[in-house]
């Protein structure tokens, strides 16, 4: 009876503290998470508001009222560049055709690609580099001696599936904007 009552008031006091030291730390970690998830929830929150406000002004602004500018210029290209087409171009004609083609590229910055910079830079330099690439590619081809444009096979190689490919490329980095 002696022990018994010793091992009772001893172990019921130790296993009385163990538990409120365990209720105190599971209360801890408890409210500890409840904060961390709060915390988390509310920058998610902020964060898919700041997206959703990025596309709404990609849309509204750039895409509602510029994009005829995009289909416009590669239309003017296209047409301009068919010149490339004749025989027995010189430099110098060579040399018109792809300045009156840089004139287009100069008027898409300043119509459509500048104004990508008002939503996020990273959106307008990867529009930016496919329009400059397009238009160092087209550069190249029309002076490369070894390219004869007016073989329709070879213009449509060096000129227009580039073209083709640089829009649906840059519609391809509009649709995927994520904001």
């Amino acid at each position: 009876m002696c022990c018994n009552y010793i091992l009772s008031v001893g172990g019921a006091t130790t296993l009385e503290t163990v538990g409120d030291i365990s209720t105190i730390v599971i209360a801890l970690v408890n409210t500890f998470l409840v904060w961390f998830i709060f915390i988390k929830t509310r920058n998610k929150g902020n964060e898919d508001k700041e997206q959703s406000r990025k596309l709404d002004l990609l849309k509204s602004l750039i895409l509602d009222h510029n994009l005829k500018h995009f289909y416009s210029f590669f239309e003017k290209v296209e047409s301009v560049l068919k010149g490339l087409k004749s025989t027995g171009l010189s430099d110098d004609q060579k040399s018109t055709i792809v300045e009156l083609g840089n004139d287009e590229f100069i008027k898409l910055r300043k119509k459509f690609t500048d104004s990508l910079l008002a939503v996020d830079q990273n959106l307008y330099d990867k529009v930016l580099e496919c329009s400059d690439q397009l238009q160092s590619n087209i550069s190249n081809n029309a002076f490369d001696p070894g390219n004869n444009l007016s073989h329709l096979p070879k213009y449509e190689e060096c000129i227009e599936n580039p073209l083709q490919l640089t829009r649906t490329e840059i519609l391809k980095i509009l649709f995927q904007y994520k904001g």
